[in-house]
């Protein structure tokens, strides 16, 4: 037996390991937090988690990332706080680019038909 044979040993080969299903992740991000996004408009958004740090009739600047079954998109907008009830923010959007808005739009049809409720 020489000195260098535990080089030798072979080791079978092994498969990949498979990346782990990835949850589909729709939140607001303000002040470095995050808060699940409930309902999403042309006129505004619901989220839910929320910690109170925002009042109403503040305005503030948010980003916005959606990505589920309904779509994937992300920008920057500023809103008015119009409630705070319980964990659950509402606002609207101050100005929205018009690309924007027609994905926002988009997004609430593909919502509407994924939760059957385009159905007639």
């Amino acid at each position: 037996m020489g000195l260098f044979d535990f080089l030798k040993v072979s080791v079978a080969d092994k498969k990949a390991a498979k990346p782990a299903a990835r949850m589909p992740v729709s939140v607001i991000q303000c002040d470095g937090k995050s808060y699940p996004i409930v309902s999403l408009t042309p006129k505004g958004f619901v989220a839910r988690g929320f910690d109170g740090s925002l009042v109403v009739g503040q305005n503030a600047k948010v980003a916005v990332r959606v990505d589920d079954a309904a779509g994937k998109f992300a920008f920057n907008a500023t809103v008015s706080v119009v409630e705070v009830k319980g964990d659950n923010v509402g606002a609207t959007w101050s100005i929205l680019p018009t690309e924007v808005d027609a994905v926002i739009r988009q997004y609430a049809q593909n919502r509407k038909k994924q939760d059957g409720k385009g159905a007639r």
